[in-house]
């Protein structure tokens, strides 16, 4: 700390430096970035909780961040105040409104939030049966330029009996969601009428729910009988009922009308509610307003209207798939530290894919976190075992949810070893191109271990599964959340070699000696593959074209040889798989083309570097 006031002070006649104590209950570090210069790249900030208001001494000459000082020099003739709406700016996070709809089962609360969130192809799954969902998963709508988020629950049954399954679960999930929602919409069905369980549930949203609540009578299709269907529900005692269909779309828009005009959250743009926020907490950030409320308002509108990557953090999407019963929901709840996911010992118990998402600091504090989706899927079983139905949606949701992730957790039982779904599985995530984690559940449960059962089990996986054979192996517990805290750090490894971009130079070099050690085979009537060059030309996942006289006469023994060298001479393709792709090219343009190869593989190099640039 002497040692930053003393270069302070001897930059003091040349600078003059802001008068800020930053004390917010924010994380520091998109603060911090902001104001780091080049001459102090060794100060860090710590994770103390701050409060950001203005000093109000000229005479001091440095900004202290809890017990640390960062400077914050500003030069001659500039602005004398800093640029705090952009560090601000940076460090607020996107606090979009939640809405909970919540109703008795079979009613159409999936159907509905699939035509307000428009993803009625891809949504929540539609079935004409109770208890299709369970979980609570949520849905981002947009309606008149302002985002909001849906949250679909299951349906709600206060009496429990053996018929109703995971109904206590299913209330916890409900319960949770209206916990954190600014208005609930509760769905009953217009052709059947108001039944003793939708008076039951309106009976405890009066009592037990202090935010607004509005009644949406699906299934009212009709201009002629809709209005008086929903007359019917006016005894709930919760207001004005909504006559909507959710598969025809009639009403939705009067009944969003009316929840945007009932909650001020919703009424409010999301900047507006932010800027109200931030003047309500930040009392200097009037002061400064006061005196350059037009620069502050230009700079609020190019920080509104601009791309920055500090204000859109790239999320990373993991998805956690696997057999049913294999630990997949219990590693979800153990990563988050809650009952996000309903868990039993009832195999299929997950039906829909639930997202959820995590915000992780970064370790030093500098760097902005990172933000990661994980995706639970519903257990795939055998494609001769699943019928057309429910079931065959959530197989769907669950190969999708693999094709848009960019690393896959492949969740394996420890006691019960391999079956042949979980090759299956492997190799659709090899042939999608996605990183891979081979995760082992229920270690725990392994007995008779020993110093050599680790040993064992990595290579019994390893021969089980040749087809991520590159894939890292982790032996966790879900139950004891034995190294489950390893899986980010192996995700963030596999996110890295998955979009790796190695040099055209370095890759031919590996190439020359895989040649040189093994040259291609030639087969009975002399033909024999040569190879030219290769270049690497797209990531996620790698991808690299190697240019030969003929691809047919390259064997498919020969291609895994290159994949291994390639392998073994690189680091940092652990976890993610490498595209191959051999093109022809006729004799005739190799030679012409040769001052741009740098000479044959074989040759010792040759030629010019340009555009392909090999080692020498």
């Amino acid at each position: 700390m002497m040692a930053i006031r003393n270069e302070a002070r001897k930059c003091r006649p040349r600078r003059k430096f802001a008068n800020v104590i930053i004390c917010a209950m924010l994380p520091p570090s998109s603060f911090v970035r902001s104001f780091l210069t080049p001459e102090f790249p060794r100060v860090k900030p710590s994770f103390l909780p701050m409060v950001l208001q203005d000093r109000g001494e000229e005479t001091e000459n440095w900004v202290q961040l809890n017990t640390e000082e960062v400077r914050m020099p500003i030069l001659e003739g500039e602005d004398s105040s800093p640029d705090l709406y952009g560090a601000i700016r940076r460090a607020r996070k996107s606090k979009m409104p939640i809405l909970a709809v919540i109703g008795r089962p079979n009613v159409g609360k999936s159907a509905l939030v699939n035509r307000i969130a428009g993803t009625q192809s891809g949504g929540s799954i539609v079935a004409d049966e109770s208890g299709i969902t369970r979980d609570r998963t949520y849905r981002s709508g947009n309606f008149l330029g302002r985002d909001f988020q849906l949250v679909d629950t299951g349906g709600l049954v206060f009496d429990d009996d053996e018929d109703t399954l995971f109904a206590s679960e299913i209330r916890q999930q409900a319960m949770v969601a209206i916990g954190e929602s600014v208005a609930a919409v509760l769905v009953v069905d217009g052709l059947v009428g108001c039944t003793s369980m939708d008076l039951a549930l309106a009976e405890f949203l009066r009592k037990e729910v202090n935010i607004p609540v509005h009644v949406a009578v699906n299934k009212c299709e009709s201009e002629k009988s809709g209005g008086l269907n929903a007359a019917d529900f006016w005894q709930l005692g919760l207001g004005e009922p909504f006559p909507v269909s959710a598969i025809h779309g009639v009403g939705t828009a009067e009944l969003l009308e009316r929840l945007f005009e009932s909650v001020p959250q919703l009424a409010a743009s999301e900047d507006e509610v932010e800027d109200e926020e931030l003047l309500a907490q930040f009392s200097y950030l009037g002061d400064v307003m006061k005196k350059n409320r037009r620069e502050i308002q230009k700079e609020k509108d190019a920080l509104r209207n601009r791309d920055d990557d500090d204000l859109t953090q790239e999320e990373i999407n993991i998805a956690i798939v696997g057999r049913p019963n294999v630990g997949k929901s219990s590693l979800l709840n153990k990563l988050f530290g809650d009952q996000r996911a309903i868990v039993s010992e009832m195999a299929g118990t997950t039906r829909d894919s639930i997202d959820a998402l995590m915000e992780r600091p970064s370790p030093d504090g500098i760097t902005p976190a990172v933000q990661y989706r994980f995706v639970d899927t519903a257990g795939i079983r055998r494609k001769n075992k699943v019928d057309f139905g429910p079931e065959f949606f959530m197989v769907n949701r669950a190969l999708r949810a693999i094709r848009r992730s960019d690393v896959v957790l492949l969740i394996l039982d420890a006691t019960a070893g391999i079956a042949e779904q979980d090759r299956v599985l492997a190799q659709k995530i090899a042939d999608d191109g996605r990183a891979c984690i081979i995760v082992c559940n229920k270690w725990d449960a392994v007995v008779n271990k020993d110093n050599s059962t680790y040993e064992k089990s990595v290579k019994y996986f390893r021969m089980e599964l040749p087809m991520v054979r590159w894939s890292p192996i982790l032996f966790i517990s879900a139950v004891t959340g034995q190294r489950c805290k390893k899986i980010y750090d192996l995700v963030d490894a596999a996110v890295s070699a998955h979009r790796k971009r190695v040099p055209t130079s370095v890759l031919n070099e590996i190439l020359r000696d895989a040649i040189a050690w093994q040259p291609p085979p030639s087969r009975r009537s002399g033909a024999q593959a040569k190879i030219y060059y290769c270049n690497q030309v797209s990531v996620r996942p790698p991808t690299i074209v190697v240019f030969v006289n003929d691809p047919k006469l390259v064997s498919d023994n020969y291609k895994r040889y290159l994949d291994r060298k390639f392998r073994e001479s690189l680091d940092g393709f652990e976890s993610t798989p490498i595209r191959w792709l051999f093109r022809g090219r006729r004799v005739r343009d190799v030679l012409r083309d040769r001052s741009m190869m740098n000479g044959d593989p074989g040759d010792g190099g040759s030629g010019s570097n340009y555009p392909f640039p090999h080692a020498n």
